[in-house]
């Protein structure tokens, strides 16, 4: 119960704190930029470390193509019979197809199921979610967008150069060794920073006002995210 009171403390108090005036306004990126790059690092490399890899891990990897490859096909059905701009369809694809698995998904693990179910959550993060954004989710963005165009280098080097996939990718080598017990200490303790920070975060960014207008597209990406997408999973993973 104390986890849920946490979760709901921490997102309203970032309502609160916008609303206020209590933080500048770049406070968001301040708090976005520790949780990227000290809290996920620190998790990634604690939890991950502990994880059994095995070909189990692979099908639930897969959830986040699996869910962004069909959002793609019905947000353009869905664009084309509502009669949507290109950037609204796009938009769609990418808020509907993708999920935040950061700053969302991964307090909620934490808290339904316990920090140690964290290390699947951040190889389903790593390599699903974020590898997807990083590639189809760019790609959609270019052909979407007006006129944009990304080189593969680019996504190559953006990839390379985030901090948890780095994260990852040491935790993966480390495998074979053993933390030194103050070293699991410190990454637990930096690593509990992303509840909190995350979910200010998110709430600090929330502008109902923005959403004025978009009611139609609205439901349709939330009808997407939060009854079809789930169902395909279901089913295919029952």
């Amino acid at each position: 119960m104390n986890n849920y009171i946490l979760l709901g403390a921490c997102f309203l108090l970032g309502i609160i704190l916008r609303r206020t005036g209590q933080l500048p306004d770049n406070a968001a990126s301040a708090l976005n930029g520790f949780v990227v790059n000290i809290s996920l690092p620190s998790l990634t490399l604690v939890y991950l470390h502990g994880l059994k890899i095995n070909s189990g891990l692979i099908m639930p990897a897969l959830m986040a193509w699996v869910v962004f490859g069909i959002g793609c096909l019905f947000f353009w059905s869905v664009g084309r019979a509502m009669g949507l701009s290109r950037p609204a369809t796009g938009g769609l694809m990418l808020t509907g197809g993708l999920a935040n698995t950061s700053f969302i998904g991964l307090p909620m693990i934490e808290t339904f199921y316990g920090p140690e179910k964290l290390g699947l959550g951040i190889l389903i993060d790593q390599l699903g979610s974020y590898f997807v954004l990083s590639t189809l989710g760019i790609l959609v963005a270019s052909v979407y967008s007006a006129g944009r165009t990304v080189s593969v280098q680019a996504i190559v080097r953006k990839i390379a150069m985030f901090r948890p996939f780095q994260a990852f990718v040491l935790a993966i080598v480390l495998m074979p060794l053993d933390y030194p017990s103050w070293t699991i200490e410190l990454l637990k303790r930096l690593g509990s920073t992303l509840v909190p920070l995350a979910l200010v975060s998110v709430g600090y960014q929330v502008r109902l006002s923005q959403v004025r207008g978009r009611t139609p597209a609205m439901l349709v990406g939330l009808a997407f995210k939060l009854l079809l997408a789930p169902a395909v999973i279901l089913l295919l993973y029952s």
